[in-house]
């Protein structure tokens, strides 16, 4: 077997290859924008279970879930972001209410479908 002499197997690494190597955390902003609901409510779970919960993590987890079609859970969210001090007055209550119509408006269509 031959090899070629042109290019080398391995050559040292820059600093630069091995910054560009390393694992970077990805941002909610990333998530968000490329509309990866379930990238980011993964996101938010592990900055939850690492004890970063914080209002406005929970507001997003909401919101995630609310676009993946999820409104039971969005609800929840929305029910349990209410009753926390701290958090935006009346917030959780009208998107509770939010999610609490689409999910009523959902059923119907879902059994409709199920009967054609």
């Amino acid at each position: 077997m031959l090899l070629s002499r042109a290019k080398p197997a391995a050559g040292p690494a820059t600093v630069e290859e091995k910054e560009k190597k390393k694992k970077k955390l990805p941002k909610l902003e990333d998530f968000i924008g490329a509309r990866d609901y379930t990238g980011a409510v993964t996101l938010l779970e592990f900055e939850r279970a690492n004890n970063n919960a914080a209002v406005t993590t929970a507001l997003w987890i909401a919101y995630c879930h609310f676009h993946l079609g999820d409104y039971k859970k969005a609800y929840k969210e929305y029910k349990d972001l209410s009753e926390v001090k701290g958090a935006p007055p009346d917030v959780g209550s009208i998107w509770a209410a939010l999610c609490s119509s689409w999910e009523c408006t959902r059923r119907p269509r879902m059994h409709a479908a199920k009967l054609r």
